[in-house]
């Protein structure tokens, strides 16, 4: 049944911002956006979709290393995550594969951009957590990944 996954999709506070960090520091490009094809994100159709009555969504797609990922902001938004761990359940992070994890974390580093730590060693892959500007758990792989 399941062919295969899509996308992953991050909810965000200020969607503008959100590309902007993604495009900066991930080299993340826009390849499709709702608000510029026209497409009405709202009604009964989008609240039956999301569960979330009453609100009207725009969606991002941006493709990063020929995967896609999508960025969706609601109007109006629902809480902020708070002091949101990685081991909190049901806690998602995207992990982002880079050919240069130290060059990487120095840009995030001098740019102000919340880390977890300079990368690990874990046999021949790197890693390192770091958040976006709403705090979403994101990741870098370097290396050779395991799986």
């Amino acid at each position: 049944m399941i062919t295969g996954i899509h996308h992953t999709c991050l909810t965000v506070s200020d969607l503008e911002r959100s590309i902007d960090f993604y495009h900066r520091f991930l080299d993340a490009e826009v390849v499709w956006d709702s608000q510029a094809v026209g497409l009405d994100l709202s009604g009964p159709m989008a609240d039956a979709v999301t569960g979330c009555p009453g609100t009207s969504q725009r969606v991002v797609y941006l493709q990063a290393g020929g995967d896609l990922f999508e960025l969706m902001t609601f109007t109006p938004s629902g809480k902020p995550q708070g002091g949101n761990k990685t081991s909190d359940i049901g806690s998602p992070h995207v992990c982002f594969l880079t050919d240069d994890i130290d060059g990487l974390y120095e840009k995030l580093a001098e740019n102000g951009v919340r880390l977890h730590c300079p990368p690990q060693d874990l046999g021949e892959t790197r890693l390192f957590y770091f958040r976006d500007p709403d705090g979403i758990v994101l990741e870098a792989m370097g290396g050779k990944p395991t799986v």
